[in-house]
C-alpha cells in the first residue's frame, strides 16, 4: 500500500467515523458532529479521502 492510499484509507476512517458517531453518540460528541467542528472534520476527511499526488510530486 502506498502513501496515497495510506492517507485516502486515513480520510475515509475520519469520515465513517463521524457517520458513526453522528447516529449513535449525537449527544456525548455534539461538538464534532454538529456546527462548525463538524464541518471543519468533514472538510479534513473529504480532503484526505480523496487526495491525489500530482505528477510533479511523484517520487521516481
Amino acid at each position: 500500500m502506498n502513501e496515497t492510499q495510506q492517507i485516502n484509507v486515513l480520510g475515509w476512517l475520519i469520515i465513517i467515523f463521524l457517520g458513526i458517531s453522528e447516529f449513535i453518540f449525537k449527544e456525548e460528541l455534539s461538538i464534532i458532529t454538529t456546527g462548525l467542528g463538524g464541518l471543519i472534520c468533514l472538510i479534513i476527511g473529504l480532503t484526505l479521502a480523496f487526495y491525489k499526488v500530482k505528477n510533479g510530486n511523484a517520487k521516481q
